[in-house]
């Protein structure tokens, strides 16, 4: 008689909360534990709920923060100003920018909607001061709850700079053109320098794929790879000037680096010179096949032409 050991199951139940690999497990497991831990200790604005209605009372406001906090990130990282300051600063700017619109989501909706369900707790009028008030009770809080959850992927950014070394160069199998930064650039241009100077030397910048992570963004190279702080719309825009295309609404690749569309039943994966698979949606498949199969036929009658020329010489 045999048993399958739950080792399996616990291992991957831990790389899907690990901030390392999945930000979306993170979060949910963040904001659960974060709910059962304030609906056990009590805090005043719950008084008066059993511990079920704690739980779901602290849930919702959990929940409905991080949700705010990434919508801000979202508006935030589309601007272009922000989105030059450092990883730190950038998230507590959106930190500030998710506690405003918490307070307001608090003042205008969930607290009413509580007052309704339950009648238990006082609501503040939809005034200045009773936004003034709300920020005053949870904005500090919530900038400093959204830096700590943070925290874990910052580290990691900072970590991956600090293992270049000063004057390193790139990897020599560098294929990628960039613009130089003293020299007048188009927006395009623009867009890609601020995109690959965020990447450590060491992986250098010749790219391979990129996946969102929510705000963040993996980037995959010829040598490696590393997160970043920047959408995935902005980088898809920077990497314009890059034969490229999008995959899924959350990976691009480089037509450059495909080796080949490999299908599992339904699922098309787009297999990368790394090694690296990605899913392909349905939406993308009919357009990254022709654009395939225009890349070969070019690559086709480079090797003709060179072929050609070559005998012409001899």
């Amino acid at each position: 008689m045999s048993s399958s050991s739950p080792t399996p199951t616990l291992d991957g139940l831990v790389a899907s909360i690990d901030p390392r690999n999945s930000w979306t497990g993170y979060l949910i497991a963040a904001g659960t534990l974060l709910s059962i831990g304030l609906a056990l200790s009590e805090p005043s604005a719950s008084d008066g709920f059993g511990l079920p209605a704690r739980f779901v009372f602290w849930l919702a406001h959990v929940s409905s923060a991080l949700i705010l906090f990434e919508l801000a990130q979202i508006l935030v990282g589309r601007i272009a100003l922000f989105g030059r300051l450092p990883p730190l600063l950038l998230v507590v700017a959106v930190g500030v920018v998710g506690a405003f619109l918490f307070a307001v989501f608090n003042l205008l909706l969930l607290d009413r909607v509580v007052y309704l369900a339950s009648g238990l707790m006082d609501v503040e009028p939809i005034s200045l001061p009773g936004l003034i008030d709300e920020l005053r009770d949870s904005g500090a809080t919530s900038v400093l709850f959204w830096v700590l959850l943070n925290s874990p992927r910052l580290i990691i950014i900072a970590q991956q700079n600090d293992t270049d070394v000063d004057g390193q160069p790139g990897p020599p199998d560098d294929r990628q053109v960039l613009p130089d930064a003293d020299s007048d650039m188009d927006d395009a241009g623009r867009h890609l320098l601020d995109l690959v100077s965020r990447l450590p030397r060491r992986i250098g910048t010749d790219i391979v794929a990129i996946s969102a992570e929510l705000h963040y963004l993996r980037v995959y190279t010829r040598s490696g790879q590393a997160l970043i702080l920047m959408s995935f719309g902005r980088a898809v825009q920077a990497l314009g000037v890059i034969p490229g295309q999008r995959v899924h609404r959350s990976h691009w690749v480089a037509l450059a680096h495909v080796l080949s569309l490999e299908s599992d039943g339904d699922r098309v994966l787009c297999r990368l010179e790394t090694g690296l698979d990605l899913p392909v949606s349905r939406t993308y498949r009919t357009r990254l096949r022709a654009a395939l199969a225009l890349r070969d036929e070019r690559r086709l009658l480079h090797a003709t032409r060179t072929m050609s020329e070559a005998a012409k010489t001899r």
